[in-house]
């Protein structure tokens, strides 16, 4: 059984969690099926976004920690489908979307760390327990220290205390902060601004800042030149959307 749902609808394709019973903990099944269908979102031109959300009041627990019995308390296959889910959302060419509220934790939190524009509600909780499971939490760390420093990165992997959306926002974790009761509206305005941009232009974009995440900003900077010189020369966007400004309508894109 699949605890997802999956829609397409003017561009936006959503995957939802659908296990509230369990805080939406992501089963292997599960999973496995998200991977599958991020992996098919690549080459859909019916798709521009992608926005992960969650039934009821939680986004994410993390993985079902059921199933670590089950399997003899192996960890590699749950960190091998983790990682395989989050480089096929780096590797999608189009933007990803996250709805935070409730609880995101665990897995939760490192597939909030891993979508492009995360939106938290203000008092959504948010942490990684891990440590108080006996794991060595291997995903967030790297992410954490670039976002938020060492100091913080310790406090929060070591103690496993959450925090709230509000303060994830003042610390850089996710994009935005909204009251709760804002939620929806936040994530589908962000959602339809994005399927309303050139898909190939966000490609571009999104694939050269991931390039250069770990480049020096003189070596970045020289590389996303590149790009943009390139893709100014050889695709229609640029012409098009400098056009339909001056023109006052709004631009076609191919």
């Amino acid at each position: 059984m699949v605890n997802a749902g999956f829609s397409i609808e003017d561009g936006i394709a959503r995957i939802e969690l659908q296990r509230p019973e369990a805080l939406n903990a992501v089963d292997m099944p599960t999973k496995r099926e998200i991977i599958d269908r991020v992996q098919a979102y690549k080459t859909d031109d019916d798709v521009r976004v992608v926005v992960f959300q969650s039934e009821g009041e939680t986004f994410c627990a993390g993985g079902d920690v059921k199933e670590a019995r089950e399997r003899e308390y192996a960890l590699e296959p749950f960190t091998e489908s983790w990682n395989e889910l989050f480089e096929a959302m780096m590797g999608l060419g189009k933007p990803t979307v996250a709805r935070i509220d409730g609880y995101t934790l665990g897995g939760g939190f490192d597939l909030m760390l891993h979508t492009d524009i995360p939106i938290a509600a203000e008092d959504a909780q948010l942490g990684q327990p891990e440590v108080g499971l006996g794991i060595v939490n291997h995903f967030s760390p790297p992410m954490l220290q670039a976002k938020v420093g060492l100091t913080k990165t310790l406090d929060m992997m070591l103690t496993g205390e959450t925090i709230s959306g509000e303060e994830a926002d003042r610390r850089g974790l996710v994009a935005r902060s909204v009251p709760s009761e804002d939620l929806d509206d936040e994530v589908d305005a962000v959602a339809e601004s994005l399927a309303a941009k050139s898909p190939r232009v966000l490609r571009k974009l999104k694939d050269g800042i991931y390039a250069t995440a770990e480049m020096s900003p003189r070596a970045g900077r020289s590389y996303l030149e590149a790009v943009s010189l390139e893709a100014a020369r050889e695709d229609p966007d640029y012409e098009e959307g400098v056009s339909a400004q001056l023109e006052d309508r709004e631009p076609e894109w191919e």
